[in-house]
């Protein structure tokens, strides 16, 4: 079976989806769907785990004034980097692309959460590669890339985020998408 060449091209990703191939057996980023917030390979890349929640919300670590607005939100894990570091972000469909602010305050979190189209979320870390070690993960087929659609938002905590995602893009990713977590264990 010939893999279909209908991903997104490396210098489109930002704004548009990462999604961990089955053989990626790092365990930060297995089966993992990553929003890139930015990708520009001679610098470096940035994104954010979008299907790895943590089980916790802002109030359960962060027990201030400040985020009580946002105290239910639930907490994903962004990604290794700066884990310890918790990050809002809000995510909207303009333009015919699904954009995502961050370096937001608490306020502008909790002022986004009231506003229709808008989708807050917060996570622990973030992902990040230096120049050229993205390129070099795509070049070895360690990521499949896809295009972000608006259907995105109602899936941004969806543990089942990452076959759905992968069976959206072909027969052939449909068959990945239906590897077992460890395929060694077969």
């Amino acid at each position: 079976m010939q893999v279909p060449n209908n991903q997104v091209p490396e210098h489109k990703l930002s704004n548009n989806l990462l999604i961990a191939d089955p053989s990626l057996l790092d365990g930060c980023f297995n089966r993992s769907v990553i929003f890139m917030l930015e990708h520009v390979p001679d610098q470096g890349s940035t994104g954010l785990i979008l299907n790895h929640p943590t089980g916790k919300s802002v109030g359960q670590l962060i027990s201030s004034d400040a985020f009580s607005k946002l105290a239910h939100l639930p907490v994903s894990y962004g990604g290794p980097v700066e884990s310890d570091q918790l990050h809002f972000a809000i995510f909207e469909w303009t333009n015919n692309s699904l954009n995502c602010h961050t370096r937001i305050s608490s306020e502008q979190a909790a002022a986004a959460m009231q506003q229709p189209g808008k989708l807050v979320r917060a996570f622990a870390g973030h992902s990040g590669w230096t120049p050229g070690q993205l390129h070099e993960e795509l070049e070895k087929h360690a990521w499949v890339t896809d295009y972000s659609r608006q259907a995105t938002l109602s899936h941004l905590l969806d543990e089942n985020f990452w076959a759905e995602s992968l069976q959206k893009i072909s027969p052939f990713h449909h068959v990945l998408s239906l590897t077992p977590e460890n395929p060694f264990l077969n």
